[in-house]
């Protein structure tokens, strides 16, 4: 019966272990790479000039990333694909774009994510189509999501 309940506990400490770590990493895909080559401007109905990939799909920024740290991880970058930086690169800075204030900051979760004026830049899955902008003004994962304007300012209402 002991060796019953021992097969039993460990295997269950096993399934938990899988269950645990399912995701909570959010690896980078050849999608989230590619999107990190360039940073231009969109000009987006009711909203203005706000900052694009390179695909042209909306860029984020996270309230509570305020204090220059990427807060985003593991489910809410599921949901909240960070920009990362391609081979620890920043991206080429598109017309109107201020190059100075593209940087990078470590990701918890691996590599760099590409900054704007200090702000972790996002993705938003929501967001289908290039120049969707479904995310702003958006409170999910604690906190509230914007667009980033070329100023290096979020679109705060």
């Amino acid at each position: 019966m002991r060796s019953l309940t021992t097969r039993f506990s460990a295997a269950a400490a096993a399934i938990v272990l899988v269950l645990t770590g399912s995701g909570c990493t959010s690896a980078p895909s050849e999608h989230d790479e590619l999107r990190a080559s360039a940073i231009t401007i969109a000009e987006l109905p009711g909203l203005g000039d706000v900052l694009v990939d390179g695909e042209g799909f909306v860029l984020y920024v996270f309230e509570p990333d305020a204090a220059q740290t990427v807060t985003c991880t593991f489910t809410c970058a599921n949901r909240w694909p960070p920009l990362r930086a391609i081979d620890g690169g920043t991206p080429t800075a598109g017309d109107g774009i201020d190059a100075s204030l593209i940087s990078t900051l470590p990701n918890p979760a691996g590599g760099e994510v590409i900054t704007y004026n200090g702000w972790p830049l996002y993705g938003y899955t929501a967001d289908t189509s290039p120049r969707d902008a479904r995310g702003q003004d958006t409170y999910l994962n604690g906190g509230v999501w914007y667009v980033m304007q070329p100023d290096g300012q979020p679109l705060i209402p």
